[in-house]
Formats: structure tokens, sequence, C-alpha cells
């Protein structure tokens, strides 16, 4: 026992220290999974809560889509009710005679009579005619202090659209009364002229008690912004978006709200109700903002939805309480908080037991084994890395010595292509080199009889045009050497314009026998991609021909090249007007040896070179069948640098 408490002394610790640390390591075991529960528990609540909170405001908002549809309906009913008085009005013959220029007494008296008489129902506020300039002659409050006779209306939109022979709609508080109305207007005609405007007035307080009464808080805007209608009367003549200057001043000529300072209704957040392109959100409007509901001085949820209301420029707003749907969230996610969090403590709890049984037998029979087992399972693994090691080296050697045969076929395959290619155009271009060569003899026969008779300017002619012909067999046969020759590994730019052009030459007596006709579009001029010109070029020989071969006896041939830029890559679109790809041919399109040509004119190689190629410029190769009848085979490769 000394010699212990010695060594515990030299080193530093004391029995307290030591006996310490045990405690130390199982509070840390306790606290552990005990804090793992509790940020799982955080993220499942969290997470839970906004998920069933998402799900009950969709049903809010889709209950409130349904109201608004009701309100809508309701509204435009109001509005709608006496849309065609105006016009009944204007057809009036006292209406009329008092607009022909009969302002008399009389006249004026009975036509104010009239107009006082439809204007019993509670809804209508106010009947009055203008005549052409903007003055009342006529008015249904003829009889109060506030008769509109008299007065100018001139300024207002609804006067001005009824003159211009339209219908005229208009909300607004009125200059004279200072009461809100929603103005309804017709033109009126005597003898086909236009004399005057007859306009109703009516009241929508009745349509706002309602609101009130069904406990929704609803409000109407008109194009600008501005609250027109609305269940609580201080948002009345508040704009859900600031107003622009253009806008404040078109207020202030047709003097549509007076002297209302139009000041925003914002959020809590200090944002207007709906997004700036009219959808709803969720927000929170403070007591103040809300004096007819009783919030207890909190800030109250609320999901605004909004509905158009087009014919009027009009949009109708529903905020609907989401104080409901919080507490349902809440208490579901704490639910399934609490339920994960129990299931996951008794299969801990089980887990925490079984594993201490299992820890005991196992460490039992290991602390046994250990020994016996390390040195030869060092041994195994050692000897297993070295196998491996050996393997892999042997699997890379094969993978490369595997690509240099591919390299080698492939390149082998593109050559045998481009002979096949050159075997099937030997034909045509012999006889392509046939007609300037009999045009040479006959050219040298008329310069050497011109010689002879002293005529030097047209033998000179003659030597030119045998010059000229001289020079299109040397590209010819010079086309023939280069597309025979086999191309390197290099890429380089390559101007696709020039690579067509020389295919096309390839091709240009097969494509005469066959009376083809070719059109060639450039999209971009000067398009440069990068890739082998060689290459390049035998894919387009091979598509050509291909095309040519596949509208033979079509009623239109004609073979289209356009090229293009799109998403980074050089485009080569070649179409024909043939019978177009069979359904049955598209699995088997680019299999080596596959062709749909008689035997004797093709060895099914080039649909299958041509995408070897592509692939190998690091493009691609794609068909498809025209909209308007053919096949359409497509090219695509990267730009050279410096292509936009």
């Amino acid at each position: 026992m000394l010699a212990v408490g010695a060594t515990r002394r030299k080193l530093g610790r004391s029995d307290a220290d030591i006996d310490a640390m045990p405690l130390t390591r199982t509070v840390y075991r306790f606290l552990q999974p005990l804090l793992v529960l509790g940020a799982l528990a955080v993220v499942l609540g969290v997470g839970s809560y906004h998920a069933f909170l998402n799900r009950e405001a969709a049903q809010v908002a889709e209950a409130s889509q349904l109201r608004l549809d009701f309100y809508r309906r309701t509204l435009e009913q109001t509005l709608e009710e006496f849309r065609l008085l105006p016009n009944v009005l204007g057809l009036d013959g006292r209406v009329q005679d008092l607009l022909a220029g009969g302002q008399g007494g009389e006249q004026t008296a009975a036509v104010n009579r009239y107009l006082e008489a439809v204007s019993q129902d509670p809804v209508i506020h106010v009947i009055y005619l203008l005549d052409a300039s903007g003055s009342v002659l006529a008015s249904s409050n003829w009889r109060e202090p506030n008769s509109f006779v008299g007065n100018n209306y001139s300024f207002r939109p609804y006067f001005h659209e009824a003159m211009s022979g339209e219908p005229g709609r208009f909300f607004g508080v009125g200059v004279t009364t200072q009461e809100a109305g929603y103005f309804l207007s017709a033109p009126v005609y005597v003898d086909g002229t236009l004399t005057g405007v007859a306009v109703v007035k009516i009241r929508l307080d009745a349509l706002e008690d309602a609101w009130r009464r069904s406990g929704d808080l609803l409000l109407v805007a008109d194009r600008r912004g501005v609250v027109v209608l609305a269940s609580s009367p201080s948002w009345k003549y508040r704009s859900l978006f600031p107003l622009s200057g253009t806008d404040r001043e078109a207020l202030a000529r047709t003097r549509q709200y007076l002297n209302a300072d139009l000041a925003p209704l914002k959020a809590t957040d200090g944002q207007p109700m709906l997004t700036p392109d009219g959808r709803g959100r969720r927000l929170s409007l403070d007591n103040a903002s809300l004096p007819f509901v009783a919030a207890d001085g909190q800030a109250q949820a609320l999901l605004s939805e909004s509905i158009e209301l087009p014919d009027y420029g009009w949009r109708l707003l529903i905020l609907a309480d989401l104080t409901d749907a919080r507490k349902l969230a809440t208490v579901m996610a704490a639910a399934l908080t609490l339920g994960v969090l129990l299931l996951l403590m008794a299969i801990g709890l089980w887990h925490m037991r079984r594993r201490r049984t299992q820890e005991r037998h196992a460490a039992r029979a290991a602390l046994e084994r250990v020994q016996a087992d390390l040195e030869a399972r060092i041994a195994e693994r050692t000897g297993d890395l070295l196998t491996a090691n050996r393997t892999l080296e042997a699997r890379v050697s094969s993978l490369k010595d595997a690509e240099q045969i591919l390299t080698r076929t492939r390149d082998t395959a593109v050559q045998a292509g481009k002979l096949a290619v050159l075997g099937q155009m030997a034909a045509g271009v012999t006889h392509e080199l046939n007609q300037p060569l009999a045009a040479l003899t006959t050219l040298a026969d008329n310069a050497r009889r011109f010689i002879e008779r002293d005529k030097p300017e047209a033998a000179a002619d003659n030597l030119e045009h045998i010059s000229r012909v001289a020079q299109r067999m040397g590209r010819i046969v010079a086309q023939l050497k280069t597309f025979s020759r086999k191309s390197g590994d290099a890429l380089t730019p390559v101007d696709v314009a020039d690579a067509i052009d020389n295919a096309l030459l390839l091709v240009e007596s097969k494509r005469q026998s066959a009376d083809v006709t070719v059109s060639v579009r450039h999209g971009v001029p000067g398009l440069t991609v990068k890739a082998d010109i060689t290459r390049l070029e035998q894919v387009i020989v091979n598509l050509a021909v291909n095309a040519i071969d596949a509208m033979e006896g079509a009623a239109a041939r004609e073979l289209s090249i356009d090229t293009r830029i799109e998403a980074g890559e050089g485009i080569i679109c070649l179409r024909d007007t043939g019978g177009g790809i069979d359904p049955q041919v598209w699995p088997h399109l680019f299999e080596p040896f596959f062709t749909t040509k008689p035997i004797g004119k093709g060895l099914g190689l080039g649909l299958a070179i041509s995408r070897l190629i592509a692939e190998s410029l690091h493009g691609s190769l794609s068909a498809a069948n025209d909209d308007g009848g053919g096949a359409c085979f497509e090219l695509r490769l990267p730009l050279a640098r410096g292509e936009l």
C-alpha cells in the first residue's frame, strides 16, 4: 500500500482525482444521449410544426378561396343590379327633350320629378343628368340643400367614358355630398347625336355592414391598390402598396378620394399584405389595425388571399385567422415529437440492456482470443493486400492493352468506312472528271485553231477556260486524297462552312445523278468547332450519302443543311425529304453492319462510324423523324475557343 501511494504521488494524482475520473465518464455517458434526444426533439418539433402549419394553412387558404368566390358573386350582383338603369333613363322622352334644348322650368321640373321617382330604391343614392359640357341639368336630389343641379362634373372619368360612347364605371367620394359611392354612367343620344350623360350613384354601405356582421376581414382595392371597401372602417382609403407620384397626380385630377392621405396599410413586419404579384401571404396585424376584433393586445396571425374582379379593375382580399391553425399545429407537433421520443427512448433502453448483456459475454470470449488471433490476422491481411495489389496491376495493364486495341480498331474502322464511301462514289467521280477532260480536249483544239488563224485574244480566252477546268479537276482529286488519308488525333479549330463545302464537293456527282437539291443555311456565319477536318468531312459525307439514298423515288428530293449554336455547342443538322426512319429500324440504327439498303449499296458501317467519330471528337450524333416528313440527323460538336 505504501508503494502504491508513493507511485500516485510521483504521478501527481491524488486518490480523490482518480476516484473522480470514472464518475466524470459516467456523467458524460448519461448526458450524451439526453443531449442527442434534446436536439432531435427540437428539430422534429420545429419541422413537424411547420409541416402541420403549412397543411392547416393550405386548408384555410382553400376555404378562404371559396368564401372569396361567394363574396365576389355578391359584390358583382350588387354592382350589376343597376348597370342598365342609365341606358333606360336616356330613352325617356322627357330626358331627351330636355337635352334637345328645351331647358324651360317645366321640362326641368318634370325630369327632376321623374329622376326622384326612379331613385326610391334604398341602394340608389342619387340619379342625375349631365349635358355635353358636364353640367347637371336635373337630379333626383333637387329638393335637398346640396342638390347636384348646376354643378359641373366634367372632371370625373365616368363623364369622359360616357361621352366617348362607352358605359362608365367609377368608385369615388362625392365632391358635393362627401359620401362614397359607385357611379354608373351611359351616353344619351337624341336623334343619333350624343348630347348628354345619365349617371346613377349607388350606395355600398349595406354590403360593408353585411361584411362586418359576417366576422370576416374583407377589403376591396382598386387597380392602384387603394382600399375602397372594407369590413373595417379604418382600412378605407388606405393603400395596399405605396403610391407613385403619377398615381397621386391622377387621383388629384379626378378628385376620386378627395383629401384622403391614402397611407399604406402594412403588416407588423412593415411589408404590404400582398406580394407585388398579388398573391397572398402569412402576416400579422397588431390590435390597432383590428379595432373591432379582440386580439388581447397581441399581434394576430392571419393568412391573406385575394381574387381579381377584372371587369372592375378591383381585387377582393380576405384575411383568415390562423390562430386555431397554429394551436392545432403546435398540439400535433408536440404529440408527434413526444411519441417519437418515447419510442426512441424505449428502443434505446432495450438496445442498451441487450448491448450490455452481449458486451459481457463478448468481452469474456474476446479476451481469450485476442492474443492468439492478432498475429495470424496481421499475416493474413498482409497476404491479401499483396495479392490484391498484384491483381490490380494486372488489370491496369490489361485495360491499357484493351484501350490501345480499341483505338487501333476504331481508326481502322473509320478508315475502312472512308474507303467504302470512296468506292461507292468512284463511278460518280469518274463521270465528274470525264466531263472536264472532254472540255479540255475541245478547248485545246479550239485554242490551236485560233492561233493558226492569228486570233490570240480568242486563244487566250480558251487557255483561261482550260486553266479553270484544270483547277476544278485538281480540287476534286485533292479532296479525294485528303478524304482517303488517315487523320491524326489532334483537334484544331475547323470552319464548319469549309467542311460542308468540301463534303458536298465529294458527293456532287451522286447528287446530280439523283437530282437532289441541296440548300445550306448558316445561322451563325463563321461558325468554328474544335474537331479534325478529315473526320468531320467524313461524317458529313456519310450523312449526305445516306440522305440522297433515302430520297430515291421520292416526289420531292431536297437536302437542307443548317448550322447554329445551342447550349455552348456547334450544331450541324441535315434534313431530307425521304420516307423517314421506320420505327422497327430505331433500335438498330447505329449498329455496325445493319443496313436497309439493297445488297451492293452499303455495308451498314456509315452511321456506326459516324457516331464513333462524333464521340471521338467529344461530340454526339442523334437522329429523329422530321415533323414535315423525312429524317433529321443532328451532329453536335464543342465550339472552338472564342466562339459565343
